[in-house]
């Protein structure tokens, strides 16, 4: 069972039957953190992914102080994502994020994570854009180191909003 992010129908889970076998076509780009182009079709039982072409891989490219804030945002997706529903503005600014994470410092991880996560919930509500967020709101598309540095100055009431926003999603 795969987890699959998609632009136009959200969080989806889907099959793919021995898809670990070492003569598997789809082996190749059903790693974790995966980035192509998936095809799927759906059954009485579920999603099956019947072809699948990477376009890139985040986990294996990127550097290894990435995989843990890989790990971090992906389980956040997992938790407050429920259901088959668009949410194409959240696959754009992961799909986004992701791709500026190979420029990230080591030492802006944290920031980055920060930023993503708030960014996450703000498109799924729980969130809203004021004086505090509204700056790290704006371009939901745009990162940069700058904006990285703004997040470490800020960090604390944004981690407390971030928190807050758990705690009141009650999951």
């Amino acid at each position: 069972m795969l987890h699959i992010l998609t632009s136009d129908l959200g969080l989806i889970m889907a099959s793919a039957r021995s898809a670990r076998l070492s003569v598997s076509k789809l082996r190749p780009a059903l790693q974790e953190y995966t980035l192509g182009m998936v095809s799927c079709v759906k059954g009485k039982n579920g999603w099956k992914v019947t072809n699948v072409v990477e376009t890139e891989n985040f986990f294996f490219e990127y550097p290894k102080y990435c995989h843990r804030v890989l790990a971090q945002i992906s389980s956040v997706l997992l938790q407050m994502i429920t259901g088959e529903s668009p949410h194409s503005e959240i696959f754009q600014t992961v799909k986004s994020g992701f791709e500026f994470l190979k420029d990230v410092r080591e030492k802006d991880m944290t920031s980055f994570e920060t930023l993503m996560i708030l960014r996450i919930l703000h498109e799924l509500g729980y969130v809203e854009s004021d004086e505090n967020t509204g700056s790290f709101l704006e371009d939901m598309d745009g990162w940069n180191n700058p904006l990285l540095q703004k997040v470490e100055e800020n960090k604390k009431s944004m981690v407390g909003i971030i928190n807050k926003a758990l705690k009141e999603s009650h999951l």
